[in-house]
Order: C-alpha cells, then structure tokens, then sequence
C-alpha cells in the first residue's frame, strides 16, 4: 500500500507538474504579451518618436507609420496584419526606436508600419473588426470568396476592408522598391515576386530557410498581390514561436539587410 501511495502521489505531482508548463504557463505568457502589447500600441500617440497617423482600422483605430533613414531606395516594413500575430508588432517597435537613435544604419528610406490590424492586436485575434484575414482580402487574380475555415474569410469582396485600402494606399505613395511582412509562426523567410536573393540574404543572419511557397493555398494574400502581380520584391518573414528579444537577435541584421540591399528591380 505504501508503494503504491507513493506511487499515485509521483502521478499527482506529474499531472500537476504537466498542467503548469503546458497549459497555465502558457497561458499565463500570453495574457502578458497581451497586455504589453496594448500599453505599448496605447503609448504610441505619446511617444518621443515621431510616429505619424497613416490611416485608420474598422473600429477607427490609427494605423501609425514611422519614416526613418534616407537613400535612393524606399523599403516598406510591416507588422502584424494578423493581430494575434503579436512579436512581429513588437519587432518593428525595436527597430523603429532602434533605427531613429541610429539613422546612419539605414542606407535607404525606410516606412515602418508596426501594426496594420490594430483591431485584431488590441482583441488578441487574427481577423479585424469586421472576421476579415486581410492576408486574403487583396484584389488579387485569385481572389475568391470561397474559405475553408473561419479564419480565413476573406471578406465579402476584394479589397473591403479599410486596412487592405490603406496598404494599397501606401504602395502607390511610396512606390517601395522592396518590402517586409512581418508573420509568425512558420519560421521561413517566404518571397514572392523578384525576392529570392533577398530572402537568401537574410537566411545568412536569421538562418530561417527560403520559400517562395508557404504549403498551403493563399488567395488574396498580399504577397501575391504586391509580390506576384506587382513584382516588388515582398519578403514574408514568418517568425518562429518564439519571444520577442529572441526574435530581435535572431532578425535584427536579417531585418538591415533587408533595408540596406541593393534593389532587384
């Protein structure tokens, strides 16, 4: 008998041990990069960096953009289309305050957008307002109103929402000659359009593997919509799931070399 209490009592400390690491700390890691990641969108419009609105979400919440560094090139890096997509946000804010304490480091003009969907950032979902993947929402050939699950409705047309217009706006004024989306969390360094050697480029540094192919069907997605069809060279970069210092060491060069490489087009 005395065995075998010993025995259940080693069980019970496992189940307990089990449900701690796998269910509430994670748990718990969440609930606080949810947190940090409102008070840090809410500090935006009182931070010392000159963030700008560019635009506004569904719910009229501001879409800010930051512009950095000077060159002949324009790079357009983005954060968080998907808003429970939360590191990417944060990345682009460190380097953000990274490249404006140390313009030099930025050898072409750079737009940094830390946030495109800040409904779905601020409820922890990756949809907006509205249940759109704006990730499927662009006017692309393949576009189609058909969806396999819910997260992935790609609205009731083309273009609907006012997060994917804005994009689009923002394209057609500053013409970038290379962009980055920043995702999570398939751990590649995904290009589309004429962006191979970038996305080989940045593989030196973060050590992630280069894709044009993602493994699974993406229409409307903005990388065949300004990759594909416009033929900029568009780098989805899919983060592992990982923390947010892990992922500013493991992309930090990736992200200047992305900025400072020599255009394709």
């Amino acid at each position: 008998m005395h065995a075998n209490f010993k025995g259940f009592y080693a069980l019970i400390v496992l189940i307990v041990f089990a449900s701690f690491y796998f269910v509430i700390l994670p748990y718990f890691q969440k609930w606080q990069l949810q947190s940090k990641t409102i008070r840090e969108y809410d500090q935006l419009k009182e931070s010392n960096l000159p963030w700008k609105i560019l635009g506004y979400s569904e719910k009229d919440n501001p879409i800010y953009g930051l512009e950095v560094g000077a060159g002949q090139d324009t790079v357009i890096i983005f954060g968080a289309f998907h808003g429970d997509e939360q590191v990417g946000f944060h990345l682009v804010l460190q380097l953000a305050d990274t490249l404006y304490q140390n313009p030099s480091l930025a050898r072409s003009f750079v737009l940094l957008v830390p946030v495109v969907n800040p409904d779905g950032l601020l409820a922890g979902t990756r949809t907006n307002a509205n249940g759109v993947d704006l990730n499927r929402n662009f006017p692309t050939e393949d576009w189609s109103p058909v969806y396999t699950k819910k997260k992935y409705f790609p609205g009731v047309e083309a273009a609907s929402e006012k997060e994917t217009q804005l994009v689009i706006e923002l394209i057609d004024r500053y013409r970038p000659d290379r962009i980055v989306s920043i995702h999570a969390d398939l751990r590649m360094n995904n290009y589309n359009g004429p962006a191979k050697t970038l996305a080989e480029a940045m593989a030196q540094y973060n050590g992630y593997p280069v894709k044009g192919d993602v493994g699974y069907p993406t229409p409307g997605s903005f990388g065949t919509f300004a990759g594909n069809e416009m033929q900029i060279p568009v780098i989805t970069l899919e983060l592992p799931g990982v923390g947010i210092e892990e992922a500013w060491q493991q992309n930090f060069k990736a992200l200047l070399t992305a900025i400072n490489f020599t255009s394709q087009r």
